[in-house]
C-alpha cells in the first residue's frame, strides 16, 4: 500500500501541474497535433489507469493474505492454528505497513518480539502449506 500512496501522490502532482491554462484566442495549430497541455493530460489519464490496475491487484493480494492469516470468516488461518499475535503482527506490519513502533505500542511487547512473532508465523506458513491454512 505504500506504493500506491506514493503512486496517489504523483498523480496528484500531475493533476496540479496541468492546472487552468489561460485561453488562446489566436489560430491554432491545426492538424490534429497534440498540445502540451493535452498531452499532459493523455499522461496523466493512461497513468491513473495504471495506478487504479496497481490498486485493484494490490487489493486482491491483501485480501488473499488476510484470508490466509484470519480465513475467510476471520475466524481461522494462520489465527485459529498458531495464534492471533501472530496474525495480527504480520497484518499490521507486512499489509498495512505499520511502524514496528506503532505495532510494539499496540501488542504490549518491543518491536524486537514483534518481528519474531512474524518471523515464527512466516516460517509456520511455510511448514504447514497455504491449502490447511485456508481451510482452517
Amino acid at each position: 500500500m505504500v506504493k500506491t500512496d506514493k503512486a496517489r501522490d504523483m498523480l496528484e502532482r500531475m493533476k496540479a501541474k496541468e492546472g487552468a491554462k489561460a485561453q488562446s484566442y489566436t489560430e491554432g495549430r491545426g492538424g490534429g497535433e497534440v498540445s502540451d497541455g493535452s498531452l499532459s493530460i493523455l499522461q496523466r489519464i493512461d497513468f491513473e489507469d495504471r495506478l487504479q490496475r496497481r490498486i485493484n491487484d494490490a487489493q486482491g493480494m491483501i485480501e488473499e493474505a488476510c484470508e490466509l492469516l484470519y480465513g475467510q470468516d476471520g475466524r481461522g488461518g494462520l489465527a485459529k492454528l498458531k495464534g492471533t499475535r501472530y496474525a495480527d503482527a504480520i497484518c499490521m506490519g507486512y499489509l498495512q505497513a505499520q511502524e514496528w513502533a506503532e505495532i510494539a505500542d499496540i501488542m504490549q511487547c518491543s518491536q524486537q518480539w514483534c518481528r519474531e512473532l512474524c518471523k515464527a508465523g512466516f516460517a509456520y506458513i511455510d511448514r504447514v502449506g497455504w491449502a490447511k491454512l485456508k481451510n482452517a
